[in-house]
């Protein structure tokens, strides 16, 4: 996924912030709610900076750690336990909501990307679709895939969310 990360966690905190909002939730600020579910939607990608600077595009940056959920398991469980142990009701509801957007990443990701759900248990990639390779850069492969026409779907409805809003 090139495109949709970003407004799928933009739709997604939004529905959420929907939700919060029927409940007592006068201590929390939504902007902030808002800022941490746009930072789980792309948080997996911040490998990105190793792949191109480090890596010298080695490796499938899905490959790294920052693709596997169980490493997000064990964080987002360290800093839960963090906001329980101090009661901070407004770290936990933005831990859930960076955790939600960083899933739903890794699940986007998984519709032509490999995502190894299961690691370190197995090795097994997961993907929904192949992407054939048959033009000469490799994005425009996933551009004139199908699929890319779920993420302009993705920025559609975030765009129609902003413009309903205004």
């Amino acid at each position: 996924m090139f495109i949709g990360h970003i407004s799928a966690g933009y739709i997604t905190t939004k529905g959420i912030l929907k939700i919060l909002s029927h409940r007592n939730t006068e201590h929390l600020r939504p902007g902030h709610v808002l800022f941490w579910g746009l930072i789980g939607s792309v948080l997996p990608d911040f490998d990105i900076l190793y792949f191109y600077l480090i890596d010298n595009r080695q490796h499938l940056h899905h490959g790294y750690w920052t693709h596997i959920p169980l490493f997000w398991c064990a964080i987002f469980s360290l800093i839960f336990l963090f906001s329980f142990a101090f009661q901070r009701i407004s770290l936990r509801v933005c831990t859930l909501v960076c955790a939600i957007n960083v899933f739903l990443h890794l699940f986007l990701d998984t519709i032509v990307g490999k995502i190894r759900w299961l690691y370190p248990f197995s090795d097994q990639d997961f993907v929904f679709f192949h992407v054939p390779s048959v033009h000469d850069w490799w994005v425009w492969n996933f551009v004139f895939h199908w699929t890319f026409l779920f993420e302009i779907a993705l920025m559609l409805i975030a765009v129609y969310i902003i413009a309903k809003r205004n």
